[in-house]
């Protein structure tokens, strides 16, 4: 469970044993373009399991290309794509200095932190209940549903992991944060290149608890340092539930590898948007 932190960072360790819950893997397409004010690359995350970006698709009811500075419309056209499929690389061209982003498959087997000298992979995940990575919360406070919140249940449950996670007050625009973050880091040294990440989406039966529409994420060279976002995604929490969702692969820049949730978001508006959250639960970094 998690202390109650007014305004600091808070980390989250050890586990408590719960029943394994097995979630499907979805491969999505991912989409690189620039983010208006974080002027970095934007993943768009999609329903489609085809794992290439751009255009639309005439199979499904959303657009699959986005544009900035806003994030709307993520969604989907394919229907989500087996464990075993592998999604086709695309190499958009990036604005200005910006990296490429490219899809990648999902992580697959256990779900164990590996770190073998003698082995180039990495893999590990992190999240609240993990006792892999890192995993910290800044701008926390609790006033029942109105605030942060724990959710012990819903999240993945397996390796290093009990299945908690943590529910996020939206900033009530989608343009704007109030402040409340999620962040997740993993400690590389100098061996990798690249790294394939994965977030899993939680579903508690509580459709307020995951109501990210989109949640939107930035990748931190120094995950104490929010100036150094050179990536960002998005992940429409709302079509995602219970699932594992690949998000691409992004180069290493630095010893350490950190994934920052945002609040921007709107909680108002309609019934399904009353007292929604984001969720923030686990993820799974594989590198080479």
């Amino acid at each position: 469970m998690c202390d109650t932190v007014a305004g600091g960072p808070e980390r989250h360790t050890g586990h408590d044993g719960r029943r394994s819950r097995r979630r499907p893997l979805v491969t999505v397409a991912v989409v690189a373009l620039a983010l208006g004010t974080l002027g970095a690359t934007v993943a768009m995350v999609t329903g489609s399991g085809d794992g290439s970006g751009g255009g639309s698709d005439s199979r499904g009811g959303f657009p699959t290309r986005i544009g900035p500075p806003e994030l709307p419309g993520l969604g989907g056209g394919d229907s989500s794509a087996s464990p075993s499929a592998s999604p086709t690389e695309s190499s958009p061209e990036p604005p200005n200095d910006s990296p490429t982003v490219s899809p990648t498959e999902p992580p697959t087997g256990p779900p164990t932190a590996t770190h073998d000298p003698d082995d180039p992979g990495y893999s590990a995940w992190a999240g609240p209940g993990c006792a892999s990575g890192e995993y910290t919360e800044h701008g926390r406070f609790e006033n029942g549903d109105a605030a942060w919140y724990t959710v012990t249940d819903g999240g993945y449950e397996g390796g290093s992991c009990d299945g908690r996670f943590s529910a996020v007050p939206m900033s009530g625009s989608p343009a704007r944060d109030r402040g409340s973050t999620a962040t997740w880091s993993w400690k590389l040294g100098k061996a990798y290149e690249k790294c394939a990440l994965a977030v899993y989406v939680p579903d508690s039966g509580r459709p307020a608890d995951t109501a990210g529409h989109p949640t939107v994420y930035r990748v931190l060279r120094d995950p104490a340092d929010t100036s150094s976002a050179y990536a960002a995604f998005g992940v429409r929490q709302t079509a995602h539930r219970g699932s594992l969702v690949s998000v691409g692969s992004y180069r290493v820049e630095g010893e350490s590898f950190s994934v920052q949730l945002l609040d921007r978001g709107r909680d108002w508006g309609g019934e399904d948007r009353y007292g929604a959250h984001h969720a923030a639960a686990q993820m799974n970094l594989n590198c080479t």
